[in-house]
């Protein structure tokens, strides 16, 4: 039933646009400046390699810095929706705080002011279609016959082209739309009319899914004389306010970090339209009189929207900048992260870390530490030796000779399956669902990341071999026992040093020295017959488990934090 109402919709549309000829014009207009907004944000990831990102990151260190940061990227690459999506990247991340990056969406509504002022001032201005053409052909011969940076250049290229030739079509589809349908036949011009266009700026906004898209909209048509300026006023507030709905659906699949952030957009945005639209008739006589002293016409309607766009988010940031700790306080309570996660549930491999390029490397460092956290606690399982022994401070040849009860020690492949490869799984499948552009630097760090980790498990793997021989022969009376625990010692303290100096060179010795001595003293015992050859073969290949096991540690980041 869905699927033949979306045809029914489908046929009906263009039955209408074929009907319509302004209407198809206004029509592809729009989908071509969307198309080229989309080119343009894609070309810019591209480009920026992950320099985007970590300026945003350390914008976030004062609030001032971050909203004038969250402006001039959004002014650089034209989509608020872009630095949102960052910001819920980073906080989901761990990169900054909640209150960093409030800011920075603050800043990031205050940049979406200028796509209003280059449409009023250029856009509307100059035949936008005479540059399109020979951008468009740049663009996309430039797209197929180049890659890596060049072809970055030309995704830009390519999307201004579509932008500039979008803006034109839908001058054309209003100069051509003089009998049709008016746009003030939303509602009238009484006060409570205004809420009326508000909606409409929602509504726009949500289906369009750019407030750039609707104030293109609004001012040609307010140049056009198909609007009238307040009424275009009282939409530009509803595209604000649009915007908020890709936060929300962007904090949907994400974790409670990213809701919180979501949430305060929300806020921020309905606060900012509730002041400007009582605030509206006052607001307008402002921009009249700041009109008048910088000389800008009676009639510069389109100039005075992008003027009034300004000023109403310039006011709800003046409002909400000493509320962030409160308001960032607030969301953490309405958002709480959840009290226990299932033991093999990854924390930071949100989907949202996945369309960028530092938050994908942070969740992919965050998420490989807790694997190594595990790891180790499991190794020191797999040497019947407690953690707190082990890593803190230098093992004791006291704790070795403790005697062992098998039965209170957990079975190291058990652990391993429930705590240690689900979550391998989630960081693999992560890995490999990386496909933002990556600097050789990130992709060989993400590359080490993720043999690291398989190393580690490795090391847990040899570990799971020798627990076994360490409990059948963990009786004092035991013919091994000497030799596995000196063994035990000698792992205990490359786990120790490891984690002190994992740059150290001489890591191994302690296990290389072991089993040096083991060889040579199994030898001169088999020749006395003082030590059956069966449990002399077991000894030697404990020996070699060891040895893998401290190989594989070695080239592994140590991080044993508890």
């Amino acid at each position: 039933m869905r699927r033949r109402l979306a045809l029914f919709g489908l046929f009906a549309a263009t039955a209408l646009l074929l009907a319509r000829p302004d209407l198809a014009t206004l029509a592809a207009g729009l989908g071509l400046f969307l198309w080229g907004m989309s080119h343009l944000e894609e070309g810019v990831k591209r480009l920026s390699g992950g320099t985007l990102d970590r300026w945003l990151h350390s914008a976030t260190r004062s609030p001032a810095r971050a909203i004038g940061m969250g402006a001039l990227a959004t002014a650089l690459v034209q989509s608020s929706s872009l630095i949102t999506l960052l910001a819920m990247s980073f906080v989901s991340a761990g990169l900054i705080t909640l209150a960093g990056a409030i800011a920075l969406l603050f800043g990031a509504n205050l940049g979406t002011t200028t796509g209003a002022w280059l449409i009023a001032s250029a856009g509307l201005r100059f035949d936008l279609a005479h540059y399109a053409m020979p951008l468009l052909a740049l663009g996309l011969l430039g797209s197929r016959l180049s890659r890596g940076v060049l072809s970055g250049i030309a995704g830009l290229v390519l999307g201004i082209g579509l932008l500039f030739l979008g803006i034109d079509f839908m001058k054309l589809g209003f100069e051509t739309w003089q009998d049709g349908l008016r746009l003030d036949g939303l509602g009238g011009d009484q006060l409570w009319h205004w809420p009326l266009f508000v909606l409409f700026g929602i509504i726009a906004t949500v289906v369009m899914q750019s407030s750039h898209a609707t104030l293109l909209l609004t001012l040609t048509a307010l140049a056009s004389g198909q609007l009238p300026y307040l009424p275009a006023l009282a939409i530009a507030i509803g595209a604000n306010v649009g915007t908020t709905v890709t936060a929300v659906l962007g904090a949907l699949a994400a974790g409670a970090a990213a809701r919180r952030l979501a949430g305060a957009h929300v806020v921020f945005n309905l606060v900012t339209a509730a002041i400007a639209l009582l605030l509206l008739m006052p607001l307008a006589w402002l921009v009249d009189g700041i009109a008048t002293v910088i000389g800008m016409t009676d009639t510069a309607w389109p100039l005075k929207l992008a003027l009034f766009h300004t000023l109403f988010n310039l006011l709800g940031i003046a409002v909400m900048l000493p509320l962030i700790p409160r308001l960032a306080s607030t969301l953490e309570r309405s958002f709480p992260e959840p009290t226990r996660l299932p033991p093999a549930q990854a924390r930071y491999l949100d989907k949202a870390a996945l369309e960028h390029a530092d938050t994908a490397t942070a969740a992919m460092e965050q998420e490989c530490q807790r694997l190594n956290r595990r790891a180790y606690h499991l190794l020191c399982t797999a040497i019947l030796m407690p953690s707190a022994d082990v890593i803190g401070h230098p093992p004791q040849r006291e704790a070795v000779e403790a005697r062992i009860d098998p039965d209170t020690w957990p079975a190291v492949n058990a652990r391993y399956q429930e705590r240690i490869k689900p979550l391998l799984a989630e960081i693999l499948a992560f890995h490999s669902q990386i496909d933002t552009p990556l600097t050789d630097k990130q992709q060989t760090h993400l590359d080490n990341l993720r043999d690291q980790a398989l190393r580690m498990v490795e090391a847990v793997r040899f570990g799971e071999v020798l627990q076994r021989s360490l409990l059948r022969h963990s009786a004092s009376t035991s013919p091994l026992r000497e030799a596995h625990d000196e063994l035990r010692l000698a792992l205990a303290l490359g786990l120790n040093r490891l984690a002190e100096a994992p740059e150290a060179s001489d890591i191994g010795d302690p296990v290389q020295a072991v089993r040096y001595r083991w060889q040579h003293e199994l030898a001169e015992r088999l020749r006395q017959q003082r030590l059956d050859p069966w449990l002399a073969s077991t000894l030697m290949n404990d020996l070699h488990q060891a040895s893998r096991l401290i190989a594989a540690l070695i080239h592994s980041p140590p991080d044993p934090a508890r």
